[in-house]
């Protein structure tokens, strides 16, 4: 059995490195981009548009040079990815699309796959009807269906909506439709045939044992250290892996280690290299640059592990009623090396190029707004959307000041 013991210092500057915040140096704009994403594998799909959504955010605090909407452009412009369910709803890098077919051969996600059997016993023929109108019309959402009158019934469900609506989820969601591209964010499918490249369907889909072991050493890497037990909200979308002990068979091959953190209870798995890319971190210099992580990072992604060994409690509480929130709409963590010293409730003004500081708060030992070091990520943030002017909590303001965006991530 690989076992590892680690100080939490050398925990989390593994986790800094095996998430790309550290450690890799991106190449400003589209070609640091396209890495980044292809390293990363998947990069979680939020629909809020803030402060760029929070695919634009998780590219940002990577590379610089971006801008919301290039993470997109990536997955439907250029094919480089697409979109299904990896923990949540997910930009998936292209590569990885072989794997995901063993989770639509398990129907994806159970609760739209009972929505679909519903659907099938109310009004049969509805999911054929759908699929025969993107087959001759092309790529369609489900405005288009309503002008074409395909599938307009009213289903009952969980709630009540277009039969349209529950067709196109259930194709998608058995990986029969794939989406094509976005506008205004809302989803226009086509056959899947038709947007994923020949070449990476020709792949054989993987058994379902042999899916199980793959998708949990892509977890692990995906999230760098993935807690043991619990931690729900880290497991998503892996059915059945911990109930068939892959984990431990992993373990017990050498191919995932078992990592045990000072003063932590509970122990994180861990890639078969872990020990070696750790021991390459710290003979690196980590710079320490100031990063505002996107509200779903995956360094974000188990919130119990982030309390427990980054002694950093975030909620995100943009679904909370304004009077339960804490801190703020739409708050983005600050990370300075390997320390989270702030964090700020932010909103951007398309029309006047304006980014609201509404709030900020340090952390204990953590970075004052009036720091450098924070001024200068505060103006790549502003290049990040293309703005002109960052007005503060207290009523002063910061003018754009010239940024060089061709510097790499390792600066």
């Amino acid at each position: 059995m690989a076992r590892l013991d680690w100080s939490v210092d050398q925990a989390r500057l593994y986790q800094l490195w095996a998430v790309g915040l550290e450690g890799t140096s991106y190449a400003a704009g589209g070609e640091g981009a396209a890495r980044c994403f292809r390293d990363l594998g998947s990069v979680q799909l939020d629909p809020l548009p803030v402060l760029g959504r929070n695919h634009d955010l998780v590219l940002q605090a990577r590379v610089p040079g971006t801008h919301p909407g290039d993470l997109l452009d990536l997955v439907h412009g250029k094919r480089l990815g697409f979109e299904y369910w990896d923990k949540m709803l997910c930009a998936i890098a292209i590569e990885a699309y072989p794997l995901s077919r063993g989770l639509m051969a398990r129907a994806g996600d159970s609760w739209i796959e009972r929505r679909g059997a519903q659907l099938e016993t109310q009004s049969p023929g509805t999911l054929a009807s759908v699929e025969t109108a993107i087959r001759e019309h092309g790529p369609l959402s489900s405005r288009e269906l309503h002008t074409l009158d395909v599938a307009q019934a009213e289903h009952r469900g969980w709630k009540s909506t277009r039969a349209a609506n529950v067709a196109l989820e259930t194709l998608w969601n058995r990986g029969l439709l794939a989406v094509s591209h976005r506008r205004n964010f809302r989803r226009y499918f086509d056959l899947a045939e038709r947007v994923i490249p020949a070449t990476v369907r020709a792949i054989p889909t993987p058994s379902p044992k042999e899916f199980e072991r793959r998708a949990l050493l892509r977890r692990v890497r995906s999230v760098g250290l993935l807690p043991s037990r619990g931690s729900a909200d880290a497991w998503g979308m892996l059915p059945g892996v911990r109930r068939h002990k892959i984990p431990a068979q992993l373990v017990e091959e050498g191919a995932l280690c078992e990592l045990h953190v000072d003063g932590v209870r509970q122990p994180y798995y861990a890639a078969a290299d872990a020990a070696e890319r750790l021991a390459t971190a710290e003979r690196s210099e980590v710079p320490g640059r100031v990063r505002f992580l996107a509200p779903l990072d995956p360094l974000l992604w188990a919130r119990e592990s982030l309390r427990a060994l980054w002694d950093f409690d975030y909620v995100w509480e943009v679904y909370k009623p304004a009077e339960q929130r804490r801190y703020g709409y739409y708050v983005l963590p600050v990370l300075a090396g390997t320390r989270f010293v702030a964090r700020f409730d932010g909103r951007f003004d398309r029309r006047a190029g304006t980014l609201h500081v509404l709030s900020y708060h340090e952390e204990a030992q953590g970075m004052p707004l009036s720091h450098p070091a924070m001024h200068a990520a505060f103006q790549r943030f502003l290049v990040y959307l293309g703005g002109e002017l960052i007005a503060l909590p207290d009523g002063g303001c910061w003018q754009r000041e010239d940024a060089d965006e061709k510097s790499t991530s390792g600066d």
